[in-house]
């Protein structure tokens, strides 16, 4: 039996306990649940190959380009910390895998499309499912305009939890479907239907010039950007004491 994680190992770093144990609360009804030693898994849906050489060499890649590493500089991006005309603070990439990274981060909402878990039933693909299984097992990630897909990063506070992971959601807009997945402090921002926020998406998409414009929320959006994601004010002191 083929044990297929939803969400790759890397991404669950620094939220395991000390006996490698991760508490899992649905955001949606805000009921903890039984504690989880391995996060995400889903039996059988993924073969081995499929699973273990074709998403694991895009996580191997990936998992570099978010947390870093010894690797040869020649073969990873490039980080400049920039700030742009309205004070926001963003890292601009170079030297990024467009296939690579591009198809990681679709790999992630359409493995949650196809999960049994009950923290994904939220994600539906439906006739794009098959169009992005395609793109990812034959390793073509279209062009920026095919399900353009970007990352944020929230910075941790005292106050509001960002370093978690929720129950991904869909953002339905004017005939537009996008869905938005918070992974341990990384919002994955993937548009799935429509030609609506074309701007927005032109400045967080991944290039197929290799480069990426990374947003940084500070603590203030960041605490603004979980109270609006989840609908709720979550707070350490009432949730988490």
């Amino acid at each position: 039996m083929n044990r297929s994680h939803i969400i790759p190992d890397f991404m669950y770093k620094g939220l395991f306990d000390e006996n490698h144990f991760i508490a899992p609360i649905d955001l949606i009804q805000f009921k903890r649940k039984k504690l989880l030693p391995n996060g995400f898994y889903d039996s059988n849906i993924l073969c081995e190959n499929c699973d273990n050489k074709i998403l694991g060499k895009l996580e191997s890649y990936s998992s570099i380009v978010i947390w870093g590493g010894k690797v040869n500089s020649d073969s990873y991006p490039k980080y400049e910390q920039k700030v742009n005309h309205l004070n926001q603070k963003f890292l601009h990439l170079t030297n990024v895998d467009y296939i690579k990274f591009k198809l990681f981060l679709l790999s992630i909402i359409w493995r949650a499309s196809i999960s049994r878990q009950k923290i994904f039933k939220a994600v539906s693909l439906e006739e794009h499912e098959n169009k992005i299984r395609k793109m990812i097992f034959e390793n073509n990630p279209g062009t920026e305009e095919d399900y353009p897909v970007g990352i944020f990063i929230l910075t941790q506070n005292n106050e509001s939890p960002t370093k978690m992971i929720s129950n991904p959601l869909p953002v339905e807009i004017d005939n537009n479907l996008s869905y938005i997945f918070l992974i341990n402090g990384l919002v994955i921002n993937c548009k799935i239907e429509g030609q609506g926020d074309k701007e927005f998406y032109n400045h967080i998409t991944i290039k197929e010039n290799n480069t990426m414009d990374i947003y940084i929320f500070d603590e203030k959006d960041s605490i603004e950007y979980v109270d609006n994601y989840l609908k709720k004010k979550l707070r350490y002191k009432k949730y988490f004491a």
